[in-house]
């Protein structure tokens, strides 16, 4: 009798939760999501549906559009003319107008984070130069993927990073930490991965350049790849960071917080004047390379301080957990000293023969 109560029990365990499952072909799977604001302040959504009947391309997509008050009302509202139910828990990409970033992202973001479906495990761009809307359309129309190009970016330059949407909430959530989102624009018709976009409280502040989004990725630990050079035409020296690795320790009796960077890297490139072939030389490179990357650095946190006034690096967060009192002032950033060092090792010299 006992083996039978165990089959049953195991039986309702397995099954259960049944009653909720939906037919893959009932369900409008969407990989990315547009959302701007009308004239008239309401929420337009635009979504990439997989054309789940096309049996020549698997990846092209069918774009639908809606409006609502809210941004659940302006997806729901794609039901009208979609024939099937949006489902989202697939969902790569969330695109979002400057206007939102600037003045609405937590109300916007809000129906992802409750949606039950969804794992909040997608990337979020905000639209630079355009609207949501056109991104999405020129992604479906190059067929190519947003999350894909995204990597690569993170891959191979390192002006961007991977952080989801789970990854942006949790920053959100820490005392004294605000967010970077990456942003994305069209270019010749094609979406360009574009440098991060900079938050104060939420709110959207404006956009880095290229060194101040890869110094920061630095200064997070969001570094896969980068390119650091001399910038010396005839001495010039370019190094692959192949890893990179910081620390920031606080000193409550003189309030500086000592940020210690640690690169790896290969020579990719030098100059005419440029020679590696002892290892005096290649001293000289290593200490080159790390000036230049600790007067980057310095530049921009000098920035972050005194222009974005956005503590893009945790800062606050370090004090806040280290139940230091400068945290309570709201200036900070500000009476906060920084210094940073770096530690800069080339690895090899681009198939050039060692001779020490």
């Amino acid at each position: 009798m006992r083996k039978y109560v165990l089959v049953l029990i195991l039986l309702v365990l397995a099954f259960n939760g049944m009653d909720n499952l939906r037919e893959l072909t009932n369900l409008a799977i969407v990989t990315s999501i547009g959302i701007d604001i009308t004239e008239d302040q309401k929420y337009l959504a635009t979504a990439i549906v997989l054309d789940t009947s096309s049996k020549e391309n698997s990846n092209e997509g069918i774009i639908y559009e809606a409006e609502g008050n809210t941004v659940q009302e302006a997806v729901r509202n794609i039901v009208d003319i979609s024939p099937k139910k949006l489902y989202i828990g697939h969902l790569e990409t969330l695109i979002i107008s400057e206007e939102i970033a600037r003045e609405k992202l937590m109300s916007t973001l809000d129906f992802f984070i409750r949606d039950n479906e969804g794992s909040n495990n997608f990337y979020l761009f905000v639209a630079s130069g355009s609207n949501s809307k056109e991104v999405i359309k020129a992604i479906n129309d190059s067929k190519e993927s947003m999350k894909e190009k995204l990597l690569s970016s993170t891959r191979y330059k390192g002006n961007c990073n991977k952080d989801t949407l789970n990854d942006i909430i949790q920053d959100i959530l820490k005392p004294g930490k605000d967010v970077l989102v990456n942003s994305c624009k069209i270019e010749d018709k094609n979406v360009k991965i574009e440098n991060m976009a900079y938050f104060k409280s939420w709110n959207m502040q404006g956009f880095l350049n290229d060194q101040e989004s890869i110094m920061l990725n630095i200064l997070n630990n969001n570094i896969e790849n980068t390119i650091i050079t001399t910038e010396n035409a005839n001495r010039n020296i370019v190094s692959e960071v192949i890893s990179s690795k910081c620390k920031m320790k606080l000193n409550k009796e003189t309030n500086t917080i000592n940020i210690d960077i640690v690169m790896e890297a290969n020579i990719s490139e030098t100059g005419k004047e440029i020679t590696i072939q002892n290892k005096e030389e290649m001293d000289d490179a290593e200490i080159l390379l790390e000036k230049i990357v600790k007067e980057k650095i310095e530049e921009c946190i000098k920035k972050m301080k005194n222009e974005y006034n956005s503590d893009l690096i945790g800062i606050g967060n370090l004090l806040y957990r280290k139940k230091d009192s400068l945290f309570k002032d709201n200036d900070y950033l500000s009476k906060i000293n920084i210094l940073a060092n770096v530690d800069f090792k080339i690895l090899n010299q681009g198939g050039v023969i060692k001779k020490w």
